[in-house]
C-alpha cells in the first residue's frame, strides 16, 4: 500500500506535479475536456459541433449507423440534402507541441470530416471531404511506408490513420467548415 503523504516523497510524483503546470489548458474553460477519457472527449466534441452547427443554422440529426457522427441537412426543406459528417477532434499534446487527430477511417460511411483544433482559449473547426482525405493519409512514401498508419507500424496499411501537427500543416485537407456544407 502507498498512501497519499507517502506518494509525495516520490520523486516520479514530483515530476508528474511539474509535468501538470506545464499543461497549456491549466486555466482554461477547455480543461474540463482535457481531462476525460478519449470515449468521453470524443462524446462531447460531437455535441459542440452539432450545438455549433445549430447555431449556425444548419439542421443536424442522429446517424444512421456507427460509421459516421451525425448527418446535417443543408436546406430547410424536408426533402433537402443530407451530409454524413464524422467528427475528430484534439486538443494540445504535451506542453502544446501538436494535435494529433485519430482513427481515421476512410472506408466508413461518411461525406466529410468536421475537425475540430481546441486550443486553450478557442475552438477552431475544419473540414475535408473523404476523398481528399484519403488521398493524403493513405498515400505511401517514397519507402512504400503509410506514414498516417495509426496501428502496426508504417510498412502495413492498418486502414486506420493519424495526424500530427498543428491545421497550417494540412492546408490542403483542412478547409473552412462550411467549405463542404
Amino acid at each position: 500500500m502507498l498512501t497519499a503523504t507517502e506518494i509525495s516523497s516520490y520523486a516520479c510524483h514530483q515530476e508528474a506535479l511539474e509535468d501538470a503546470t506545464k499543461c497549456p489548458y491549466i486555466n482554461s474553460p477547455f480543461k474540463v475536456y482535457k481531462n476525460m477519457s478519449s470515449k468521453k472527449k470524443g462524446k462531447f466534441f460531437e455535441k459542440i459541433v452539432q450545438e455549433y452547427l445549430e447555431k449556425q443554422g444548419y439542421t443536424v440529426t442522429k446517424p444512421e449507423n456507427s460509421d459516421h457522427d451525425r448527418i446535417v441537412r443543408l436546406d430547410a426543406t424536408k426533402d433537402g440534402k443530407t451530409i454524413k459528417i464524422e467528427i475528430k477532434g484534439s486538443m494540445l499534446w504535451g506542453s502544446g507541441t501538436m494535435f494529433r487527430w485519430q482513427q481515421l477511417r476512410p472506408h466508413q460511411d461518411y461525406d466529410i470530416v468536421i475537425f475540430l483544433a481546441v486550443y486553450p482559449d478557442r475552438i477552431e473547426f475544419y473540414s475535408s471531404n473523404k476523398e481528399e482525405l484519403r488521398a493524403l493519409i493513405t498515400t505511401q512514401d517514397k519507402d512504400g511506408n503509410f506514414v498516417y498508419n495509426q496501428h502496426g507500424g508504417k510498412k502495413v496499411n492498418s486502414g486506420t490513420y493519424c495526424i500530427d501537427g498543428f491545421p497550417s500543416d494540412y492546408k490542403s485537407i483542412f478547409h473552412p467548415i462550411d467549405t463542404y456544407l
